[in-house]
């Protein structure tokens, strides 16, 4: 990986990024094919965006490339399943993108990592990936998360899938 940072932003969903949100879903038919088995809902945005305000401890972060558009996003919870505890959801990272796809997931987490350490009380993230990904599984490693003994199983297409729960300490 390279040295310099890419030109992301991670910011708070608005409703005026909800368009730019649901192009960038349209744009990752990858993500949507591995953890739904379907395309993004035409109204994929709308209906996260309600289910995001019907909810006290559930954001979504939008990744701006040079501020100009949306490449992906960020879907989290705090303090689930336990207090201190981020869950992240979802890192959508649409297929095609202006930099290399590590890179930008890495930064991602890496400024995700940063503003958690600094503005919450937030001290591990966890997420799920399904084995049978191995390209994803392989990111999360190499992002430094650790393989929990923990073991999921989600239904997708109608098939109970087998997730690994992967962990990262935030530093104080």
């Amino acid at each position: 990986m390279s040295r310099a940072a890419p030109p992301i932003l991670l910011k708070p969903i608005t409703t005026e990024a909800l368009p730019d949100l649901q192009a960038m879903y349209e744009a990752s038919p990858g993500y949507f094919a591995t953890f739904t088995g379907e395309p993004a809902s035409p109204l994929q945005a709308a209906n996260d965006y309600h289910q995001l305000l019907d909810s006290d401890d559930r954001a979504i972060m939008a990744i701006w490339w040079e501020e100009e558009r949306i490449i992906g996003s960020l879907d989290f919870r705090f303090h689930h399943p336990e207090e201190g505890v981020l869950w992240l959801g979802a890192l959508i990272l649409q297929d095609e993108l202006p930099a290399e796809r590590t890179e930008i997931g890495v930064w991602t987490l890496r400024i995700l990592e940063e503003w958690l350490r600094i503005a919450t009380d937030i001290h591990e993230i966890r997420t799920a990936v399904p084995f049978k990904a191995a390209a994803y599984v392989r990111f999360w490693q190499e992002a430094g998360y650790e393989l929990t003994p923990e073991l999921l199983r989600l239904p997708i297409r109608g098939k109970r899938i087998r997730f690994g729960v992967f962990r990262r300490s935030i530093p104080p």
